[in-house]
């Protein structure tokens, strides 16, 4: 079938809404306050999908780096690309969606722009679409009654940027709900700020607190950092998965860079970008979220990881720079066969580390013992006496204290 322009659409939704009553009337949506809309059927074949959509964000960018180039609504390959990656975003969710757009039909309505892109409803758009294309054969049901998408018609001229907003801000609900990977939620901030609009606003359209908007923003330029390293830019479906190992690892890695990461050592700004680079093939090997975070990053406000001696570091970073180079890594698949090297060397690490924290424990005690031996001098001075069951005491504590330092001398 001959794939529309969206200046076409545009002419055709005009013709139809002029042809058709509205179904529903006097509609309000959390924009143009004041305003009330109708609702009207639209044909499918007149509307294309969002290509700015949040919840495939990262597959649209994705592709784009892979093709380099921008997807375009000219493209009718791009728009069934847009579709399939909808469509197969979460599948078990989708089939329960189809199944109860089959049977009940669209309940909730779209919003869709005066050229008929998709601005609330893709989702629902895309399985009505399905069933029209046979799928509604699976459920007796005539394909016929799934030509069309209900949605209000945004009558005015909108740019993609306000389109992003929208999409952002409008909180009507879908047939099921679905979350969003939580990777789209960074890439949908990042989309805002390139549009020119500030973390205030975002926060607003959001429903997110200023304060952690900016936080994830922060974040995100970790997780480019982490991909371009890779050289994978753009590759988000890479960073599936990994969320809270860049929430732990940026308030790390701020500390170490302004030298605040409290350690017993003086470590430089190349120790640094080792420990980096380390933290990322750990990553990169999709390695357990706990381990890496509590073992090997340790706290950001402390220095309890594999970080915290200089020597024990460093031999840890040596015993991982030969694993690495040791490995054939070719694909990303490779990467997690190291899994077991890398927790091997972690492990091995930790007993070293746990080893020097109770030498260090030792230590304390013994200088503990020495202030309350000087006490005791102390007040012997002032009373001159002792009794007979605390010299009794004395001599027991000598005699063992004698027995280990002969030991270990």
């Amino acid at each position: 079938m001959y794939m529309l322009s969206r200046e076409e659409a545009k002419i055709r939704i005009e013709e139809h809404l002029e042809n058709q009553e509205p179904i529903r009337t006097g509609q309000k949506l959390p924009i143009r306050l004041g305003q009330t809309f109708n609702v009207y059927k639209i044909p499918l074949k007149y509307l294309a999908p969002n290509l700015l959509n949040d919840r495939i964000a990262w597959k649209i960018r994705e592709f784009e780096a892979e093709n380099n180039r921008k997807l375009s609504y000219d493209n009718e390959e791009d728009i069934n690309l847009v579709y399939k990656l909808l469509e197969d975003e979460h599948k078990y969710e989708n089939e329960k969606t189809l199944k109860d757009l089959a049977i009940k039909k669209q309940q909730v309505y779209g919003i869709i722009t005066n050229e008929g892109i998709i601005i609330d409803g893709n989702r629902r758009a895309t399985l009505l679409r399905k069933l029209f294309n046979g799928e509604a054969n699976r459920f007796n049901q005539s394909l016929e009654e799934f030509r069309d998408f209900e949605a209000i018609v945004l009558k005015e001229d909108i740019s993609p940027e306000e389109i992003m907003a929208l999409e952002t801000s409008i909180q009507i609900g879908e047939d099921i709900k679905v979350s969003y990977n939580p990777i789209n939620i960074y890439i949908k901030i990042d989309n805002l700020i390139k549009a020119g609009y500030n973390t205030e606003r975002i926060s607003g359209y959001m429903g997110i607190p200023e304060d952690d908007i900016k936080e994830r923003i922060e974040r995100f330029k970790l997780m480019n950092e982490y991909l371009k390293s890779i050289g994978k830019p753009d590759h988000f479906t890479l960073l599936d998965g990994l969320e809270d190992h860049f929430i732990r690892a940026n308030k790390v890695f701020k500390r170490m860079d302004n030298k605040s990461y409290r350690v017993d050592w003086d470590y430089k700004d190349s120790d640094v970008a080792n420990f980096k680079e380390l933290a990322f093939d750990y990553m990169r090997a999709k390695y357990e979220g706990k381990e890496f975070r509590d073992t090997l990053l340790g706290g950001s406000n402390k220095g309890d990881g594999v970080f915290l001696d200089e020597d024990i570091w460093k031999n840890f970073y040596n015993k991982h720079m030969e694993i690495i180079d040791g490995a054939t890594l070719e694909k990303e698949e490779d990467w997690k066969l190291l899994q077991s090297q890398l927790k091997g060397n972690l492990r091995n690490c930790n007993r070293q580390l746990d080893n020097m924290k109770d030498d260090k424990s030792i230590s304390s005690i013994i200088s503990a013992i020495t202030t309350k031996v000087g006490r005791i001098e102390s007040l012997l001075k002032e009373k001159n006496e002792i009794d007979s069951k605390s010299i009794k005491e004395l001599k027991e504590l000598e005699s063992r204290i004698y027995k280990i330092r002969k030991e270990f001398e």
